[in-house]
């Protein structure tokens, strides 16, 4: 589980669906398919990526491109749905800038979250916001009005799909850990837990056994 927080614009999954369908990719349906290895092998963060590398190089060839002139990084590009067992979202939110919170971190704006915009970007808003257009045909019942590609800074609680990164550790538990204190390792089934027990034991770390970790 883990919550999102992510610079880019909001956009209903009706538009988005059929931005993906336009560009060879399947719907959402509202919920996001879940990739353990990003973006790489996530279709849709692929095509975002692909899109702005494209749009940024018009730009620099003396095209009608905007924004910054920041280097573009794959990994900041992605979309993300609010996302809650057993329910659909309607909406999706498409990314310049994002991390998420496992237990609890500290917030540095200009590090995780700048607010200046990649080159493309403002490019790829508005080529997804032109299947908000009637012609298109998506019902103005799926749409959502005039937040359809509000930019903002948002809060998504992410759950179990696209978003959800757990500190390293974590998916490590197994070791091999070093003790911080001595020359001692652990190996093997819960090393990491080995570790904690021994740190408390015989270097009096006042720990819990398993602590919330930061990130």
């Amino acid at each position: 589980m883990s919550t999102t927080i992510l610079r880019g614009f909001k956009v209903s999954v009706a538009v988005l669906n059929a931005f993906l369908t336009a560009n060879g990719l399947n719907e959402t349906e509202g919920r996001p398919q879940y990739y353990l290895h990003h973006p790489d092998k996530d279709e849709i963060s692929a095509l975002l990526y692909k899109k702005i590398v494209s749009k940024a190089e018009a730009a620099a060839a003396g095209g009608s491109g905007s924004g910054s002139t920041v280097s573009i990084d794959k990994n900041k590009f992605r979309v993300m749905m609010p996302s809650v067992p057993g329910m659909d979202s309607f909406v999706a939110y498409v990314t310049y800038a994002w991390f998420t919170v496992y237990a609890h971190r500290e917030l540095r704006m200009d590090e995780d979250l700048p607010a200046e915009i990649p080159t493309g970007f403002e490019e790829l808003r508005k080529e997804i916001l032109s299947f908000a257009d009637p012609s298109r045909g998506v019902p103005k019942s799926e749409k959502i009005g005039d937040e359809e590609g509000h930019m903002g800074l948002f809060v998504v609680y992410t759950y179990g799909y696209k978003g959800e990164y757990a500190p390293l550790w974590v998916y490590e538990r197994n070791g091999p850990f070093k003790c911080d204190q001595c020359d001692a390792v652990f190996t093997g089934i819960i090393s990491w837990n080995k570790r904690q027990e021994h740190r408390i034991k015989v270097h009096g770390v006042k720990e819990s056994r398993d602590p919330f970790p930061e990130g």
